[in-house]
């Protein structure tokens, strides 16, 4: 899958936070680096609610594309005890009246935050479990299936002439899923190695934009055409890995070590982030 996050030039966000004061909601919060942002609403009981949150935007500076703006309400939020936010509105950049994403939401802190996930980011410390795979098993010809892609969205910062793009690796939880077998670990690791092939070819993806990509003018010719050439490298390597652990389960160890041995060797583009001149002098 492959999705492209259009351009925006606007302002650093600014974030309101506004805490309810609940001394409860604060006391069952634990110690937790998972953190869940999500657009349906997690039917909560009121008294985890610690805040609210809405962000607005300064000058144009850029960094306000809607993963900018969530990984900044994010850190907002943390440093009230939150680890979830429920965006109650959403307003869309508007080339006229305001370039940004604007989101408004609730924060709470919650037990299990991982139970609203949708989505996971990929993160070497960050291993799949069973319980992260909630699509629907019935009907479904393989023990287990992982939906993994790459994406990348992209920003302006004019000040510093700059244009900045940066990719993740996301699992997405909602149509992946996973039967229930006696070789749970088995096929927890082989999917796993699925979506640690997806971050080797999201880096290969940023290793040819650093090679190929000079200016933002080369940005807008080749970004689709190099991402889509990435993309389908992937999806054959991906039912290559299939085709050689179905046929013979031996080959797991020889794909989880090249998988690994492919990581360490694009370990410099572990970021997934370059920046190339806006605009030429």
């Amino acid at each position: 899958m492959w999705f492209v996050i259009q351009l925006t030039s606007c302002g650093t966000p600014r974030i309101i936070v506004k805490e309810t004061g609940n001394v409860l909601a604060k006391s069952i919060s634990q110690p937790h680096s998972l953190f869940v942002i999500t657009k349906e609403n997690p039917k909560l009981n009121d008294s985890l609610l610690i805040g609210t949150i809405a962000t607005k935007h300064n000058a144009f500076t850029g960094d306000c594309n809607l993963r900018q703006v969530k990984q900044a309400a994010k850190k907002e939020a943390k440093e009230i005890g939150g680890n979830l936010i429920f965006i109650t509105k959403h307003r869309l950049p508007n080339a006229l009246l305001n370039p940004c994403h604007r989101i408004r939401g609730n924060i709470y802190s919650v037990p299990n935050p991982e139970t609203y996930e949708k989505e996971i980011l990929w993160n070497p410390n960050r291993k799949l479990k069973v319980t992260d795979f909630k699509g629907a098993s019935e009907d479904k010809s393989f023990q287990a299936a992982t939906n993994a892609y790459f994406g990348y969205a992209t920003s302006i910062k004019s000040k510093e002439n700059l244009v900045i793009v940066e990719v993740d690796t996301y699992f997405d939880c909602e149509t992946s899923y996973f039967k229930n077998n006696k070789n749970k670990s088995l096929v927890l690791s082989h999917e796993q190695t699925h979506f640690d092939i997806t971050e080797l070819y999201a880096r290969k993806f940023i290793q040819r934009l650093q090679l190929e990509i000079k200016n933002y003018k080369d940005l807008i010719k080749k970004v689709e055409r190099i991402g889509d050439e990435v993309n389908q490298e992937l999806q054959l390597k991906q039912q290559a890995y299939d085709t050689d652990v179905y046929s013979d389960f031996s080959q797991q160890s020889y794909w989880d070590e090249w998988t690994e041995t492919g990581l360490r060797a694009l370990a410099i583009y572990k970021n997934k982030t370059i920046s190339r001149p806006y605009k030429e002098d």
